[in-house]
């Protein structure tokens, strides 16, 4: 879990090392997208997750005591939530994930359908056709989306200017 001792506000990085939090916000800040996935265990996203991804939008940006800090690891770039599950609880996850791609400015990729599919084990899940197929489209979007923000960035095209200064 995250401490909550803002040292990584001053330094860009988690106190809590060797993890791969520390690692893997380095590696976002020259990614062209995102995919978070999670099971779901009693209706909502693992809480593997839910600390992992505390700890890179917090170190890597994210909210101080007084304002929000955008992560430039993460603001507009798109972002893909997935949740895998046996029935319910789906829609609570990839709700909860896509929250923070919200508060990082970053677009949320979306598909045919919701970002899911269901299954007890790996083989029925590959079984849920609907699933598969929004899986598919999903991927597809992700990537033309990545597209078009990189043609956007070599054409010159700015990104919106981010206010920071209200608390």
């Amino acid at each position: 879990d995250c401490l909550q001792c803002n040292v990584c506000q001053k330094t860009g990085k988690c106190v809590i090392k060797d993890d791969g939090v520390n690692e893997f916000v380095e590696k976002a800040k020259t990614a062209d997208g995102f995919v978070f996935a999670t099971p779901v265990y009693f209706a909502h996203p693992s809480g593997r997750i839910y600390d992992f991804l505390d700890r890179v939008f917090y170190s890597a940006g994210g909210y101080d005591a007084f304002k929000f800090k955008p992560g430039a690891a993460f603001r507009f770039k798109p972002g893909m939530a997935v949740a895998s599950a046996r029935r319910a609880g789906t829609t609570a996850s990839l709700d909860a994930i896509n929250k923070y791609f919200g508060i990082n400015q970053m677009p949320t990729v979306g598909s045919t359908y919701w970002n899911m599919v269901h299954g007890l084990y790996g083989e029925e899940a590959s079984q849920d056709e609907e699933g598969m197929q929004t899986m598919r489209n999903l991927a597809r979007n992700m990537i033309w989306m990545m597209r078009c923000f990189k043609l956007g960035r070599e054409s010159g095209i700015l990104y919106p200017e981010t206010e920071t200064d209200a608390c």
